[in-house]
């Protein structure tokens, strides 16, 4: 798990660059059940990542079609980078996460407590995106709730009655695809708590399982998931990487299944990384394109968004500054070509 509050920090500190055409080559499209009734999405994956490698659009040659935010219960949708990245018809992946030590837990929100703050949020969330004619926006309520800082919050229970409350205040207000507005909905877990118990180790068993946090098909249209090649950084900050590289597979394909089992959902890699490792300048960049085969080789994959952030726990994931890597990541983004319907 990444600390909530340094992402937030992430984005508030950087701005937005002039947005750039996207490259339409070499598509790939979608099966016909993940088209513009299932996920909004047609031609291939969205292209993206957070706000950082915004930055990095004039080297990569191309806008990113959907960027990653991050808010807080009680902040307020609209700010400035995120109208510019919306004007320039970019779409979001934004998460609405619960600030730790307020009172607030899942039973509180389920209760209707903080429906004011969150239906506020959901509203300017939806009106950004008919301001700006962008089809969709992606929200998600409690990204990684998974995780052990995350506990605290209630059990995967009462998430799941907390997201279904949050996604019923939104239908009555007209703003989900499904009900007139433009709102569609993500479940972001991390990767692991897709796997089955066979594949975790032990300490992650106690954090569940996707089944149990999933509230349901009728209030998710997206299965999404973070996951990272890492090459021991958490645990050793050194310039070579201390374990192998993993493969996107080991990542994601428990992801692409259980969304097959639970509705024939499209997937979002709502965060992905590749450590640097300044003593192996390549290490990094040898997994872009390893990720770019695999998005291509599944088609429920209906977006993909890189954690272009510096580091925290000793890994290093930004791109920027790397040639090797940037040049990869330009390639990846000439052939993954998603657009919103």
């Amino acid at each position: 798990m990444k600390p909530r509050y340094f992402r937030y920090a992430a984005l508030l500190a950087l701005s937005l660059a002039f947005a750039l055409p996207a490259a339409q080559a070499n598509a790939v499209r979608l099966p016909p059940q993940l088209d513009a009734a299932g996920s909004g999405i047609t031609g291939g994956a969205l292209f993206g990542g957070t706000f950082p490698l915004v930055a990095e659009q004039g080297k990569l040659g191309r806008k990113l079609a959907i960027i990653r935010v991050y808010y807080m219960i009680g902040q307020k949708f609209t700010m400035p980078k995120v109208d510019r990245a919306m004007s320039a018809g970019s779409t979001l992946l934004a998460s609405l996460d619960i600030p730790h030590g307020h009172g607030i837990t899942y039973a509180s929100i389920a209760a209707g407590r903080q429906d004011t703050q969150i239906r506020a949020w959901l509203t300017q969330a939806e009106q950004e995106a008919v301001a700006h004619n962008v089809p969709a926006v992606y929200v998600s309520f409690e990204h990684e709730a998974n995780t052990t800082a995350n506990q605290v919050l209630g059990t995967p229970t009462q998430f799941k009655a907390a997201w279904n409350h949050i996604h019923r205040l939104a239908a009555s207000a007209h703003l989900n695809a499904g009900t007139g507005g433009r709102l569609r909905w993500a479940m972001i877990l991390m990767r692991l708590a897709y796997a089955p118990a066979s594949q975790r180790p032990h300490w992650s068993l106690r954090l569940g399982f996707a089944s149990q946090y999933f509230p349901g098909t009728g209030s998710v249209d997206v299965i999404a998931a973070d996951g990272y090649n890492r090459g021991g950084c958490r645990s050793h900050i050194g310039p070579r990487p201390t374990q192998p590289a993993v493969t996107p597979g080991s990542l994601f394909d428990p992801v692409l299944t259980f969304a097959r089992t639970h509705g024939g959902l499209p997937v979002f890699i709502a965060e992905w990384g590749s450590a640097f490792y300044s003593g192996v300048p390549a290490w990094q960049a040898k997994f872009i394109p390893k990720m770019q085969a695999y998005v291509l080789a599944n088609p429920s994959i209906a977006a993909v968004l890189y954690w272009n952030q510096r580091g925290f726990y000793g890994c290093q994931f930004a791109v920027t500054g790397h040639p090797l890597s940037l040049t990869a990541m330009a390639a990846m983004g000439r052939v993954i070509n998603g657009h919103l319907g």
